[in-house]
């Protein structure tokens, strides 16, 4: 399974270790699921989890979004002409739209409230859908 994961989920994840966010975080980490991106999701990631507000060591953000490029497929995105909320947020439609992904995962679904496309999801749908698609696989 293939994801697109908005900035918001990531930070919740990497400070609240017991949060569905972080449950999320962990398939990833652990290669369960795919997070599809670009060169802009990652430094957006980069860039905010270094706020000083967040109080996460730098280096760690840092072996963090290593680790999520190591184990992410990078999408050379196509530019789309949409009307989103925030248009911080189109990076991460065009890269749903040009990576294929199954789910672009957001805090923040009212951004996008103009698409409508179902593969925008909360994080808490998300898993649901996740272990859907796990109760339905063959065994290996």
């Amino acid at each position: 399974m293939k994801i697109v994961l908005d900035t918001n989920v990531l930070v919740a994840g990497a400070l609240n270790p017991r949060g569905t966010p972080a449950n999320i975080l962990n398939l990833i980490l652990n290669e369960e699921v795919t997070l599809c991106y670009d060169d802009r999701i990652i430094n957006e990631y980069r860039r905010v989890l270094k706020r000083d507000k967040f109080t996460l060591d730098p280096g760690a953000v840092d072996i963090l979004v290593i680790h999520i490029e190591d184990r992410g497929e990078r999408t050379d995105a196509k530019p789309l002409a949409v009307a989103i909320n925030d248009p911080d947020d189109v990076m991460f439609y065009e890269v749903l739209k040009s990576s294929g992904a199954d789910f672009l995962v957001t805090g923040n679904t009212k951004h996008f409230k103009q698409i409508k496309d179902k593969r925008i999801v909360t994080p808490a749908v998300f898993m649901a859908k996740y272990f859907e698609a796990d109760e339905l696989s063959p065994p290996s």
